[in-house]
Formats: structure tokens, sequence, C-alpha cells
């Protein structure tokens, strides 16, 4: 009768056990990869920058049918862009180490069953043992182990949000190229316009016997030279807008309607100066790198906490063959006298002096990065003012050695390099502008600020 109910309870037990243990594990489903590339186009393109983490970008309003501000652009692929989507997924992986950091282990249930043979010369019975242990160590370093999780989430958190910041940098600085390609080109269009009508002009006059055949010949030089510069810069603006429909999520060659280069905001430009002091409360890779610290910190201590003595406590129902019934206790210790966790302690130590001297470095660059950009700012606009200035003069000359030359009063090599001078100027002007503008993006990502005017000023 002991034998059947203790058979049944062990039965119970184990079919108890199994059965929690079906619930409590997760069911798996297969997921196959994508078989063909999947494009968005500008209509699916997510507009809403409310949920970004730039106020400057989550102020937005994004209206796809109108011309795209730099901002706006800038805005749509921290929105849009597919490498931060994948990016996001580490999140999710960084929380569930939190989580998995955090779980204490699961209890060892053991059940065994000794069953009499032959003949003995006092009365038997089948044995059993039941046994239930759980290994109480990691309640030292679990405090550790989930701070130094939470810390490592919010790190990820910072080094995705440096990655947005990249993002709208990359987006910024691929829209002022391209729009400042297109400027380029209209400049070099124009001048291509005037050499076409020389050109036609001066072989007229050629026929007519007024004008020598050189002259209509090196007119064509100038227009062949210009030509070959636009389609150079034709090509390279393809490739920049590329870069932004890659960005963007779009199928490569989908027409992106820009607008023009943002003005400078002095007011801006010196609050992004009044930043360097506090970079490290601001940029959010020096952020990462302090969260990377405290998580390391958490697991120095956890090393630690580990060279204490391990503790494992069971408990045990038990019954022999001579139908004796014990019920018992048991502990283990790890004598830590060999290995102490001193390995893993130094290991910790270690990487602990790597990351404080790592982040010591960063933030020493990062400073440095910021004052050369704003010397590189101020230098700029003072080549800006000197080259606009100049301008006029030469405007004023090219006028008159034209009229001079269809006196006779010049030679045409004298006038064709009076028009390549007005040309280089403002070609050298527009570069100026497009460099500030560039300088200026690199700086409002390493300091998170906002340097341009508003978009509904520009």
């Amino acid at each position: 009768m002991k034998t059947s109910i203790t058979s049944r309870l062990a039965r119970g037990a184990t079919s108890l056990g199994l059965c929690g243990l079906l619930f409590a594990c997760a069911s798996y489903r297969p997921k196959p990869l994508p078989t063909e590339v999947q494009w968005s186009d500008r209509a699916q393109l997510r507009v809403d920058a409310r949920d970004i983490a730039l106020p400057a970008l989550a102020a937005q309003r994004i209206d796809l049918d109108a011309p795209w501000t730099m901002q706006a652009v800038a805005a749509l692929a921290v929105l849009n862009s597919p490498a931060l989507r994948d990016a996001r997924d580490e999140v999710g992986v960084a929380r569930a180490q939190a989580f998995a950091a955090g779980l204490l282990p699961d209890p060892q249930f053991s059940a065994s069953r000794q069953i009499p043979q032959g003949n003995s010369g006092s009365p038997t019975t089948t044995a059993y043992k039941l046994g239930l242990s759980l290994s109480v160590s990691s309640l030292i370093t679990r405090g550790a182990a989930v701070a130094a999780g939470r810390a490592h989430v919010r790190q990820v958190n910072l080094q995705i949000l440096w990655q947005e910041w990249q993002t709208a940098a990359a987006a910024e600085a691929d829209y002022v190229a391209a729009v400042g390609l297109r400027e380029r080109g209209a400049l070099l269009r124009a001048q291509l316009d005037a050499v076409f009508k020389r050109l036609r002009r001066d072989r007229s006059e050629q026929k007519a016997g007024i004008e020598p055949r050189t002259t209509a010949d090196a007119d064509l030089v100038e227009l062949q030279a210009l030509q070959q510069q636009l389609a150079a810069d034709a090509r390279q603006r393809q490739a920049r807008l590329a870069e932004l429909d890659a960005l963007l999520g779009l199928r490569p060659g989908t027409p992106l309607l820009l607008a023009g280069l943002p003005r400078l905001d002095p007011a801006a430009l010196r609050a992004a100066a009044a930043a360097l002091h506090h970079l490290g409360t601001i940029r959010p890779d020096l952020l990462a790198l302090q969260a990377g610290y405290q998580s390391q910190e958490q697991k120095l201590r956890e090393a630690v906490l580990s060279q204490f003595p391990s503790v494992g406590i069971s408990i045990s129902r038990a019954r022999d063959t001579s139908d004796v019934n014990t019920v018992g206790f048991g502990v283990t210790f790890r004598l830590p006298i060999l290995n102490g966790s001193r390995g893993a302690i130094a290991v910790q130590t270690a990487t602990r002096q790597a990351l404080y001297d790592g982040y010591a470095l960063r933030l020493r660059q990062s400073r440095a990065e910021v004052e050369q950009l704003l010397a590189d700012i101020r230098l700029l606009r003072q080549q800006h003012a000197t080259l606009r200035a100049a301008l006029p003069a030469l405007r004023a000359a090219a006028q008159a050695t034209e009229a001079a030359l269809r006196q006779g009063d010049v030679t045409l090599p004298q006038a064709q390099a009076q028009r390549r001078a007005l040309l280089g100027q403002r070609l050298a002007l527009q570069a100026n502008a497009q460099q500030i503008v560039q300088q200026t993006v690199a700086l409002q990502l390493l300091t998170g600020r906002g340097v341009f005017a508003p978009a509904g000023a520009q």
C-alpha cells in the first residue's frame, strides 16, 4: 500500500513538473528571409518628426509635395533610414540581455527509484529518493548584474541616438553637395549660353570677313571645356542624390526636389561655440561611453562579489529498501582558495581602465574637433566677405574688356583671361558658401546645436 501511494506521488510530481516546464517554454516560429528587395516610394515615407530625439528636426513640418529643405531631408533620413531600422533592433537584444541578467537560476529536481532483487532474510520494499536543490550564489551578484544590464541598455540607446545624429549629418552633407553642384551648374550653364551666343556671332562675322577664324575657334574651345565641367558635375550630383535615396530607403534614381542652401544663424553659431565646455553632457557618443563605463563598474563589482563562497541548498525525501523513511537537507560551499575570481577581477579592472582612458581621449578629441571647426568657419566667413567685395570690380572689368575687344583695343587672349577670372570668382564664391554650410553641418553634429535659420526663413 505504501509503495503504491509513493509511486503515485512520484509520478504525479514528475507529471506536474513536466507540465509546468511545457507551459513555461517559448514556442518556435520560423521567419523566412525576404526573397526580393523591398523599396519605398515617396508617398510611403514617414513624415511625423515629433518622435525624433533631435529638437531641431522634431520641429520640422514636412510637405512631400514642396521642395525639401535641408532639415526636412535630415528628418526624413532619421525616420526612414533602413540602416537605423536595423540598428534599433539592437535595443531589443540589449533589453533581453538585461532581462536575462535579472533571472534567478531554476531549482533542480531529482528522483530515483530502487527495486529490490533476489531473496532477503527480512521484508523489503521499493526504495526511492526525491531531491530539490537551489543555488543561491546568484543572489549575491544579482544586483550588480542587473545594474550592468540596465547601463548596457542605456549605452545601446545612446549609441543608436548618435547613429541618428550621424545619419542626419550624412543626409545634410549629401543635400549640401547636391544643391551646391546644382548652383555651380547654373553658373556654368549661364557661361555656356554666353559663349554659345558669341560663337554664333563670331561665325557669322567670320563668313562676312569681319572676324578671323581664330576667334570662333577660341569660342569653341571654351565651349567644350564648359561642357566637360558640366558633365563631370552631373555625375557627381547623381552620385549624391543616389546616396540620399539610399538613406531614405527609396529606389535608386527616385527624383528629389530640393530647396536651396540654408542661411547661417550667427546666434546659433555662438550657441554652438558655448557648448564647447559641455560636450560630455550633450554628445550621445560621449554619453554612451559614460554608460558603458558605468556598466563596466558593475561588472567589476559583480566579479568582486563572486569571490565570496558560493552556496547551494538542497532538501531530500527518501526511503530505503528496509522501509526506513528519511527527510534531509544539505548545504554546499565553493571554497575560494585556488581561484577566488582573482582572474575575473583582474580582467574587469583592466577593462575599466581601458574604458576610462578611451573616454578621456574621445573627450579631448571632441573638443579639439569643435575648436578646429569654429576656427575654420571664421576663416571661411572672412574669405566670403573678401570674395564678394571683389566681385563687382571683376564684373565691371569683364564688361569693359568685352567692349574694348569689339573695338580692337585688347587682344582675344586678354578678353578670355578676363572672362575666366570673372567665372572663377563666381565659382569660388559659390564653393565658399557651400563649404561654410558643410562645416556648420559638421559643427551641428559635434555640438548638437542648430546653426541654421528656421526653414521658413530660408
